[in-house]
């Protein structure tokens, strides 16, 4: 696979990347998703090549704290509104306003969630989202549990994913934002997803004349996140032989 990214030296570039479909295969149960061993040796090969290594995604960053296990990895979760500092999860200050607003929606949309056979209620802590890919009538659950979103989410934000939608505190921070912050300073910025949460981060990194690869899953994935992307990859396999070939790249002296 020929790698056309970064232009210049990989000690300049910064990567970014999703995790969920992107890094870890997609799972009919949230709570398993897992990154490959060898997927794992290859991102802690380049944490020490490239400028920076990060990664960015609608999970609690704690969650990515216990999966990801790659030193020199910036770990950060719910769309930029938490990150690992030192070891320990930093939330943005501006959420607080917004925890019993998401505390009452919960409460309402897991009355709804329990009225369907297999959806789900996952707790974020921040925020929280409703999966029903391993639902009965996932059809019917999916109608359902959006509308019920939207009729419960107040002020609150809503992001719509792959058999999932989230609530999230309204405040000015998506994948976008996150790369924005991470990639200051760096001449390359790449920055790979595959859901329509990723699109800011795509729409960021294009801006900056940077690299976005979507990782595509076939029909589960939406034609804007192809659109909206310079490479295209099949699955987090193909991804995976991306980030292989990266890192074979010769080092220049």
């Amino acid at each position: 696979m020929t790698i056309d990214w970064p232009a210049g030296p990989l000690d300049h570039a910064c990567l970014v990347l999703d995790f969920d479909g992107t890094l870890a295969p997609i799972v009919s149960d949230p709570a398993t998703s897992s990154m490959p061993d060898s997927t794992r040796t290859v991102l802690a090969s380049l944490a020490g090549r490239v400028g920076r290594l990060a990664i960015v995604s609608g999970r609690p960053a704690g969650f990515l704290a216990e999966r990801v296990g790659v030193d020199g990895a910036e770990l950060v979760g719910l769309y930029g509104l938490e990150r690992v500092v030192d070891g320990s999860v930093e939330p943005d200050p501006r959420v607080a306003p917004y925890l019993d607003a998401l505390a009452t929606a919960k409460v309402a949309m897991g009355e709804e969630v329990a009225r369907w056979e297999g959806a789900e209620l996952e707790d974020k802590g921040r925020a929280f989202a409703v999966h029903w890919r391993r639902a009965a009538d996932r059809d019917a659950a999916a109608v359902a549990l959006e509308a019920m979103a939207r009729r419960v989410a107040g002020e609150l934000a809503v992001e719509d994913g792959k058999m999932v939608v989230e609530l999230r505190p309204p405040v000015a921070a998506d994948k976008g934002t996150a790369v924005a912050l991470l990639a200051d300073g760096f001449d390359d910025v790449c920055f790979a997803g595959d859901d329509l949460g990723d699109l800011p981060a795509f729409a960021e990194v294009r801006s900056r004349g940077g690299l976005a690869v979507a990782v595509d899953h076939g029909e589960e994935t939406d034609p804007r996140v192809r659109a909206a992307a310079d490479v295209v990859v099949d699955g987090t396999a193909g991804f995976a032989d991306w980030l292989a070939a990266l890192a074979a790249r010769p080092r220049r002296h």
